[in-house]
């Protein structure tokens, strides 16, 4: 764990233990020696309100972005606690991706290794036999020379591809970039991540306004005016223009690209 979210993890168990703000950041700062724990002391002395004081401080982003949310629903010490279970969820997923991500990246860069090894070394010499013994080379060997020659240029070209269009997908959804999302949703990988990502994400939002007893359009009326700030806001934002245009929310879902089929077999059933 982080000391970020080592930091949260202590704010909401003291809280929770009835300690004040104050007690609860002073005795945050003797156990893990946080330096956002001195500024957020700075500014409760100033009179700032804790929730002020939380989201403008060095916090992870994605803290931030689910604690705005989650702050008028719940109390300080749950709304941190409920932001900080999704974070570390994110993070577990994390790790679970990079896990299964270690064998295929090994793998290609052993190719990439092996691909540079017998372009400069091997086929060199072999090229020298082929000439010391006045052997014509054929077609087929021509073809496979060639090949060699150009897997490390295509392994590089696919490595920066690749990251090009992670990066590119990222800050799309970062900046609610609706062109660029829609273009990834069109390529199959892309469509199948981002759908799930879209799902899970509207799941949550929607099922947390759904316990306080709100129907279906009040909650998407509510989430459209709070999720400014998310990625979010480019699914919300349409669907409460639909339904306000006198179409059925299962109807839209199922119109929707970015949610997930089995979500909205799910959905159907609530």
């Amino acid at each position: 764990m982080n000391k970020d979210y080592l930091l949260l993890k202590n704010l909401y168990s003291l809280l929770e233990s009835g300690y004040s703000i104050e007690e609860t950041l002073c005795l945050c700062q003797q156990m893990i020696h946080h330096p956002v724990v001195d500024d957020m002391l700075k500014q409760l002395n100033q009179g700032e309100a804790v929730e002020t004081i939380l989201l403008q401080s060095s916090l992870p982003d994605l803290f931030q972005e689910y604690f705005r949310f989650f702050q008028n629903k719940n109390c300080l010490s749950e709304a941190i606690k409920k932001s900080l279970d999704i974070c570390m969820m994110k993070e577990d997923y994390q790790k679970k991706l990079k896990s299964r991500l270690t064998y295929p990246s090994i793998l290609m860069t052993f190719l990439f290794l092996f691909s540079l090894f017998v372009v400069f070394v091997l086929l060199p010499n072999v090229n020298q036999l082929f000439i010391s013994f006045q052997i014509e080379k054929s077609l087929l060997i021509q073809v496979l020379f060639a090949f060699f020659y150009i897997m490390p240029c295509f392994i590089i070209v696919f490595v920066f591809l690749a990251l090009y269009l992670i990066i590119r997908l990222v800050y799309g959804l970062k900046h609610k970039l609706y062109r660029v999302i829609e273009l990834y949703l069109k390529w199959p990988v892309f469509k199948t991540i981002l759908q799930k990502y879209f799902s899970l994400k509207f799941a949550l939002y929607f099922h947390e306004l759904l316990n306080e007893d709100m129907d279906s359009t009040s909650v998407i009326k509510v989430l459209n005016e709070q999720m400014t700030n998310s990625d979010l806001k480019i699914v919300l934002y349409e669907m409460n223009n639909r339904l306000y245009g006198g179409e059925n929310l299962e109807e839209i879902l199922e119109d929707f690209e970015y949610f997930d089929g089995l979500f909205i077999s799910f959905f159907k059933c609530i």
